[in-house]
Parts: C-alpha cells; sequence; structure tokens
C-alpha cells in the first residue's frame, strides 16, 4: 500500500533508499569521550565496532558515526571543539574496522570537509553537516567526492520571525551553495537541525509543522530528536529517562513526513517507525515481517 514520493530514490553506498516507501533508522555511533547522551566508546576501537554491529542487527538502515561532539554550548558550557586531525583519528579506524562487516552504509558527522575526506576515503558512504556547510570548503569536498549529503539548519542564535519559513529559506541558500559546486539535488538530504540554535519552542513547532518545510524544500528529510534538550524541557527529566518523549516525537515526525530519523535508541525506534509506518504509508497482512 506504500508509495513513494516525488523524491525518487537515492544511492548510498550499496544501498537503495526509496523515499516515501518506508522511514529509515539512522542509528547514532558516538565514538567520543563526551557524547551528551552518555554512550560515546572513546578510543575502545572494538567497543565502536561491536556497538555498530549491534545497531545494524536491531534495524538500523544507516550507522552515523560522529568524532566530535555537536551538543551546543548554550546548554552545555563544558563542550569543547576538536581538532580535524583528532576528530579523523576517531572516525577514520572505525569506518575502516567497519567495512565488509556491515551490510548497511556509513555515514560520517561532521562540521570539517577534510574529516568527511578522510572518512568517505576509509568507507564511508554519505556525510552529514550539522554546520549547514560552516566550513566553507564542504561543497567542494561533498560535490568532488559523489557521496550524498545532509544539511542540517543551525545558525548563530535562536532568533526567528516565523521559525519554519526561516528554517526553509536557511537551507534553501544551503542547499543553493551545495548545487553551485556542482552536487546534485538527487544526493541532498534536508534536516531542520532540532534543538541547533532553537529554544524548546522552536523545535516543537518545527516538528509541528515539518510537512510545510518538506513541501518548502521538496528533499527527503532527516530529523533527529533523540534524547534532546527539548524532551528534557517539556518532561522534566534527564538524558537518560527521554525515551518516551524519542518515541513520541519519532512517530509524530513521522506523521509529518519525515524520510530518515536519527536515533540513539534503536531497537526500540525501529519498533516505533515501523508501527507509524503502518498508520501513515499503509499496512497489509501480507507485508508482515517486510
Amino acid at each position: 500500500m506504500s508509495q513513494e514520493t516525488g523524491f525518487g530514490r537515492m544511492k548510498i553506498g550499496g544501498s537503495e533508499f526509496k523515499w516515501g516507501a518506508r522511514t529509515y533508522v539512522m542509528g547514532v555511533l558516538n565514538v567520543t569521550p563526551d557524547s551528551f547522551s552518555g554512550d560515546g566508546t572513546g578510543p575502545d576501537l572494538q567497543h565502536a565496532v561491536d556497538q555498530a554491529l549491534r545497531l545494524e542487527d536491531e534495524g538500523a538502515d544507516i550507522i552515523d558515526i560522529g568524532g566530535e561532539s555537536t551538543r551546543p554550548a548554550s546548554v552545555y558550557p563544558d563542550a569543547k571543539p576538536v581538532t580535524a586531525e583528532d576528530e579523523i583519528r576517531r572516525v577514520a579506524p572505525v569506518v575502516q574496522a567497519l567495512v565488509g562487516r556491515l551490510s548497511v552504509p556509513m555515514s560520517v558527522d561532521t562540521r570539517k570537509a577534510a574529516v568527511a575526506l578522510a572518512a568517505v576515503h576509509a568507507g564511508a558512504a554519505m556525510a552529514n553537516d550539522v554546520s549547514m556547510l560552516g566550513d566553507p570548503d564542504m561543497a567542494a569536498t561533498i560535490s568532488e567526492l559523489g557521496v550524498p549529503l545532509v544539511i542540517s539548519h543551525i545558525r548563530s542564535k535562536a532568533q526567528y520571525v516565523d521559525v519554519v519559513e526561516d528554517v526553509a529559506a536557511d537551507l534553501r541558500g544551503a542547499i543553493a551553495t551545495v548545487e553551485a559546486a556542482g552536487m546534485s539535488r538527487v544526493n541532498i538530504i534536508a534536516d531542520p537541525g532540532i534543538g541547533f540554535a532553537k529554544k524548546p519552542e522552536h523545535s516543537l513547532e518545527v516538528l509541528r509543522r515539518l510537512d510545510e518545510l518538506k513541501v518548502a524544500l521538496e528533499l527527503p528529510l532527516l530529523v533527529g530528536t533523540s534524547r534532546k534538550s527539548f524532551i528534557g524541557a517539556v518532561l522534566d527529566v534527564p538524558v537518560e529517562d527521554r525515551l518516551e518523549g524519542t518515541a513520541a516525537t519519532v512517530a509524530l515526525s513521522i506523521a509529518r513526513g519525515a524520510d530518515i530519523v536519527r536515533v540513539h535508541d534503536v531497537r526500540e525506534m525501529a519498533k516505533v517507525a515501523k508501527m507509524s509506518d503502518a498508520v501513515v504509508r499503509g499496512w497489509t497482512r501480507s507485508s508482515l515481517g517486510t
């Protein structure tokens, strides 16, 4: 009963993603010592490999590997930047160790073009840039590599007239930049940047109006709400107690048109996505187990 959207298909590594057929799950693999969610593997290579394989077993369609915590300094005062060299030392060995062991593609979560370049050369199949091209070399680097790119929204201050219209305008500018650098539109995924330069009220409104943003951008959408501070603000719970809040935001994101959900708790959220898809995209008994 499900139907693909007009956005068509995207090849990420050896996998084909059919937008609209179902919701895809991106599993988070933090190879940092200071992840906000407390699940960073640090320098333990075997731990990182085991965690990636577990995420795939639990239902991840993509493994997103990050070597720098992107927690905002406004919320986490001890957040510190990482040099490109240190980030590469964290990420590249993990990517290399997983080549041939994972059957799903790997993405590199980075704000730096040099890290994206090293990770793709090591075996990653996509870049996930949460800085919205904060590195001026990112557009040209990813275009030359020929891999898909996730462009996530962020701005210097959480000041908006209309948060959805402003996010759409900012993302359109970034999309135009990568297209001018030679990237095909079929290789671009947009992310509204939930929790980045947004107050809880802003993040909630973006989620509530996600369908408007999708129409405005005419691109597949990746949505990352997992364990974020706006959930803690609403429920008044610490990061380790945000599973139910995350589940609610994942389900509602899918109802509003999310194509990929980026999550830490893959086993639970893969079930949430499958159930949400059954409601939103349609289900028959013959599709059981697919």
